[in-house]
C-alpha cells in the first residue's frame, strides 16, 4: 500500500467511526481503500450472516473508489445511483473465488446491435475475464469483482456507442458496444400530428351509440380536431403528452415536452371507412356492405386537422370502425388450438393484459366490439371481457345471444380429492370461478338460476353449506363454504353441464408433512432450445442454475419421504404450457416453479433487486408466504416481498402452485454464488423447510371451522 493511501486508511480508522458510531461501517470504507491499493479479491472484513455459512461482505463506497481512481471526466449518473455501480457486493453473498485469467473484454448485455428504450440510463454487464482489471465505461470507473464480473448503470450514450477500456499492470484491452435507441423527435419547425399510438386506431366495431374516445398527438399550442367521412367535427382538447414504461419493476410517467396530447370524444353512429385498403375491414361486420360503403366514400376516410399560427396540416387516420345494433351482438364460440383447450379472457385488448377468464372450447360468448385483434365480450352491462380473435369462431349473424336457465339440478358428489359440483345447463354459458381461502364461487354470465334441486354430497365433511343468489338479471352466482382450505379447482365442460372439481388438502402428518405427498419441482426456462433465461455476467444460463437448485430439491425432498416429479430435466426441452398440463394429469399435490431473475432495460438493479416469490390464485398465497420468509432469510438479499402476478406456472389451479425468484443473475457476486454446490443446496434446504411449514400450518387449520366471508 502506497504511503498516501496507508495515511488516509490511517485516517478513516479514526474519523469514520467517530462519526458513525460504527465499527462495522468503518471496516466497509477501509476495504474500499483497499481494493483501490490492490487488494481487489475482496473486503478486509466479514461478519456472519445468519444462515450458516453464508457472508454478509462491506458494501464498496463508490464515490472513494471513483475519488482514488485515474482522473476521468465522468458521465452524469441519474439521481441516487452509484456511477461505478458499487453495490454489487452487498446482502448474503460468501466471497466471491478471486480468478487472474486472460485478460479479455466480454460483454453480456446489452447485446450488439440491440434497441435500448430506455430515455436516460441502463445497465451494463459482462466480464473483464481477471479480478484485478480496472474498467472505464465510457469515461466511468466501474468495480470489477474478483472473479473479473462487472455490473454497471449508466447514462445511455447519446451516439449509441458505449465505449469499454480494461487494462492491468502491463495489459489494455478495449471494445465497443453499439445499440440503437429511439429516433430522437423532430426540431420543431412548423405544425405536426404525430399518430403513433393515436386512438382510435386500425380495424374496430363497435355498438351504435357508444361514446369513442380519441386521442392523437401534435405541435403545443395548436388547435386540433378530427373529421369524420360524413363531415362530422370532432373538436380535441390539449392536454399534456405523458409517456409511461411499464414492465417488470418499472412503471414510470415523463411527460413529453415537445408534444401535446389532443383528446376528444363522439357517439358512434354510423361506419367509418376508410378509403384505403391497408386497413382491413372489421370482422364482425358484414364484407359485402362495407366493400359497398368504401366505393361510395367521397373523402379519403377519417382526417386529422392541426392548425398552429395560421398554417394547417392534414393526416389522415387509419381507422375502420363496424357497427353493430344496440342489444344485437354477434354470438362466437371458444375454438382455440392451445393445447390445454382454454381460451383465455382478459380485461382490456392485448396479449400483455392480465388473464381473467379462463373459458374451455365450446363456451358461447356474446360478442359487441373489437379492437387491436380482440373481440369485445359482454358478460353484463357493465362487465366486459377481450379474446384473441383467431380463438373464436363467428356464428352466423342473428343467433341469438346465450341465454336460458342454470339447473334446475346441482348436484354436488364425493370423490377421492374432495367434491364435484355438476351445473345442469343447456347452454355453455361464460363463467368465472372466484376462490376464496375456504371456499369458491362460480358466476354465469347471461344466465338465470334455477336450481330446484340442490343434493349435498352423502356424508362429506369438506363441504360447510350451499347458497347462490342472482344479483342482476344477467348474472346468477353459487356459492360453496368450506370446512377445509380450499386446495385447488378445475373447470371441465360435459353434455349440458359445467363441471367444478373443488379439491380439499390431502392428508398430512405434521410429524411428516411430506410423506407420500407428489410435488412437481419445476427448473425454470428451457421451454425451447432458444429460453435459457437470464445470463449472468459470467454467462451462468438462469436454465442452468435453476435445475442446479432442483435436482437437489428432488433429492431433499424425496429423503423426506415425498414423491417428487421432475418437470424438466437438465438438457431436456419442455414448454411452458404443457408444465401445467402434466401437473394436472398427474395429479400434484403441490408445485414450485425455481427462477432467478433479472430487469428489463431502464431499472436501476442497484436500488431494486432482492428476494421475491409470486402466485395467482389465494390457495398458493400460504405457500408463498412461506417460501419468501425462507429464502429471503437465507439470502439476506431485500425483501421484495409476496407479489401476485399473471405467470404461467403460478395460474395452475388444481394445487397450491408458486414460483420463486431467489436472487439476481445480472449481479457479479450473485451470479458467482449461485455456481457454488454449498450455495445451491442451502437454496434447495430453503425451499424445503418453507414446504414443510405450509403444510403443517394447513394441518393444523383443519382443527378449526372458520366461516368464510
Amino acid at each position: 500500500m502506497s504511503t498516501v493511501l496507508r495515511a488516509v486508511r490511517t485516517a478513516l480508522a479514526g474519523a469514520v467511526e467517530g462519526v458513525t458510531g460504527s465499527p462495522f461501517i468503518n471496516s466497509v470504507m477501509l476495504s474500499a481503500v483497499d481494493m483501490v491499493a490492490g487488494n481487489r479479491g475482496g473486503v478486509s472484513r466479514f461478519r456472519k450472516a445468519d444462515a450458516p455459512g453464508w457472508w454478509l461482505t462491506g458494501v464498496v463506497v463508490g464515490g472513494l473508489v471513483t475519488a482514488c481512481a485515474p482522473a476521468v471526466t465522468p458521465a452524469v449518473s441519474p439521481a441516487g445511483a452509484s456511477p461505478t455501480g458499487g453495490r454489487w457486493m452487498e446482502g448474503w453473498l460468501p466471497s466471491t473465488p478471486a480468478i487472474a485469467g486472460v485478460l479479455k473484454l466480454d460483454v453480456v448485455h446489452p447485446p450488439e446491435g440491440a434497441f435500448v428504450a430506455a430515455a436516460e440510463s441502463t445497465f451494463i454487464f459482462g466480464s473483464a475475464g481477471r479480478g484485478d482489471a480496472s474498467l472505464l465505461i465510457n469515461g466511468v470507473p466501474v468495480e470489477v469483482a474478483s472473479n473479473g464480473a462487472w455490473l454497471a448503470f449508466l447514462p445511455v450514450p447519446v451516439d449509441g456507442i458505449y465505449r469499454i477500456i480494461a487494462t492491468t499492470a502491463d495489459q489494455r484491452v478495449e471494445e465497443t458496444r453499439t445499440i440503437r435507441r429511439p429516433a430522437a423527435p423532430p426540431l420543431a419547425q412548423g405544425p405536426r400530428i404525430v399518430l403513433d399510438g393515436a386512438v382510435p386506431s386500425g380495424s374496430m366495431s363497435g355498438v351504435r351509440g357508444e361514446r369513442m374516445d380519441v386521442r392523437v398527438r401534435g405541435t403545443p399550442g395548436a388547435q386540433v380536431r378530427l373529421v369524420l367521412p360524413d363531415g362530422t367535427v370532432v373538436p380535441l382538447i390539449e392536454r399534456p403528452a405523458v409517456d409511461q414504461a411499464a414492465g417488470f419493476m418499472l412503471d414510470e410517467a415523463r411527460e413529453v415536452e415537445s408534444l401535446s396530447e389532443y383528446a376528444g370524444s363522439f357517439v358512434l353512429q354510423d361506419e367509418i371507412v376508410s378509403r384505403s385498403g391497408a386497413v382491413p375491414r372489421p370482422a364482425l361486420v358484414d364484407s359485402a356492405r362495407f366493400e359497398a360503403l368504401r366505393s361510395t366514400l367521397k373523402s379519403d376516410g377519417p382526417v386529422v386537422e392541426l392548425t398552429w399560427n395560421g398554417l394547417t396540416v392534414r393526416t389522415p387516420l387509419a381507422l375502420t370502425v363496424g357497427v353493430l345494433g344496440e342489444g344485437a351482438p354477434r354470438v362466437g364460440v371458444a375454438s382455440t388450438s392451445r393445447p390445454d383447450g382454454t381460451v383465455i379472457g382478459r380485461r382490456a385488448p392485448g396479449a400483455d393484459q392480465s388473464w381473467d377468464f379462463f373459458w374451455p372450447n365450446g363456451t358461447w360468448l356474446a360478442i359487441d366490439g373489437e379492437a387491436q385483434g380482440f373481440f369485445r365480450v359482454r358478460l353484463g352491462r357493465d362487465l366486459t371481457a377481450w379474446v384473441a380473435r383467431e380463438e373464436v369462431s363467428l356464428l352466423p349473424e342473428g343467433m341469438p345471444p346465450p341465454s336460458g336457465f342454470v339447473g334446475p339440478s346441482i348436484q354436488l358428489s364425493r370423490t377421492d380429492d374432495g367434491v364435484d359440483v355438476r351445473f345442469s345447463t343447456r347452454t355453455p354459458f361464460p363463467f368465472r370461478v372466484l376462490p376464496a381461502e375456504y371456499g369458491l364461487s362460480v358466476e354465469f354470465y347471461g344466465a338465470t338460476g334455477q336450481p330446484a334441486y340442490v343434493a349435498n354430497a352423502t356424508g362429506d365433511s369438506f363441504v360447510r353449506e350451499v347458497g347462490w343468489d342472482q344479483p342482476g338479471d344477467d348474472l346468477f352466482r353459487f356459492d360453496i363454504r368450506l370446512n377445509e382450505p380450499l386446495w385447488g379447482f378445475d373447470v371441465d365442460r360435459r353434455e349440458s353441464s359445467l363441471v367444478v372439481h373443488v379439491r380439499k388438502p390431502p392428508a398430512i402428518d405434521p410429524r411428516q408433512p411430506l410423506h407420500g405427498l407428489r410435488i412437481g419441482v419445476d427448473a425454470g426456462h428451457a421451454a425451447s432450445e432458444a429460453d435459457t433465461g437470464a445470463t449472468g455476467p459470467t454467462r451462468l444460463l438462469e436454465a442452468d442454475a435453476t435445475a442446479d437448485v432442483a435436482e437437489r430439491l428432488i433429492s431433499k425432498l424425496r429423503a423426506a419421504g415425498a414423491e417428487p416429479v421432475e418437470m424438466r430435466p437438465r438438457g431436456s426441452y419442455v414448454p411452458l404450457i404443457d408444465r401445467p398440463i402434466q401437473a394436472l394429469r398427474e395429479n400434484f399435490d403441490l408445485m414450485v416453479s425455481i427462477h432467478f431473475n433479472a430487469f428489463p432495460d431502464g431499472v436501476n438493479p442497484f436500488s431494486s433487486h432482492g428476494t421475491t416469490t409470486f402466485y395467482y390464485w389465494p390457495q398458493s398465497l400460504g405457500l408463498a408466504r412461506q417460501l419468501q420468509k425462507e429464502i429471503q432469510g437465507m439470502t439476506g438479499l431485500p425483501d421484495q416481498g409476496v407479489r401476485f402476478q399473471n405467470l404461467g406456472m403460478p395460474r395452475t389451479s388444481w394445487m397450491p402452485s408458486v414460483l420463486t425468484e431467489s436472487a439476481y443473475l445480472m449481479f457479479p457476486g450473485q451470479e458467482a454464488a449461485l455456481r457454488q454446490p454449498e450455495v445451491q443446496d442451502q437454496l434447495a434446504e430453503a425451499h424445503l423447510r418453507a414446504i414443510e411449514a405450509f403444510l403443517r400450518d394447513i394441518a393444523a387449520s383443519r382443527k378449526v371451522v372458520v366461516s368464510a366471508p
